[in-house]
């Protein structure tokens, strides 16, 4: 079993026993994701991160529609939900430091023309970066079309 699935489990009984609701149900919730994929939990973290990454990126998904029907009620629960989600997920990059990398990688693959922003893209994501898609196109992009 790996560390970030055996945090979960241990997580779980805490929030048993200080009587947490909310936060029981959201490691409930995450904990069956993990188990959706691997009936047993034993993925290695990097798989783990990588569930719990979409589940979080759902919650965000969530909020800005809810936030689009006027519920604030629940826009404040899903939110608290993306909380707990991100407190097992490693630290997001901050922008400046992904153009960093993505000027290393562009410099790495001789990157000159827009045709090659999926090339560079696939190189930074591979590096396995706790950094959303959106935002690494979008730089990409940005920096490919001077």
């Amino acid at each position: 079993m790996n560390e970030l699935f055996k945090k979960l489990n241990s997580e779980l009984a805490a929030a048993m026993k200080s009587k947490d609701a909310f936060r029981l149900d959201v490691i409930r919730m995450m904990k069956s994701k993990v188990l959706n994929v691997n009936a047993r939990g034993d993925l290695p973290d990097a798989e783990v991160i990588k569930i719990l990454q979409k589940y979080a990126k759902s919650l965000k998904d969530a909020i800005e529609e809810t936030k689009k029907v006027n519920r604030p009620d629940a826009v404040t629960k899903l939110e608290g939900e993306l909380k707990i989600v991100e407190e097992y997920l490693p630290k997001m990059l901050s922008e400046a430091e992904v153009k960093d990398i993505i000027a290393k990688v562009i410099a790495e693959v001789g990157a000159a023309s827009p045709k090659e922003t999926g090339k560079v893209i696939k190189a930074v994501m591979g590096k396995g970066l706790n950094v959303e898609g959106s935002m690494v196109s979008k730089i990409v992009s940005q920096m490919l079309n001077k």
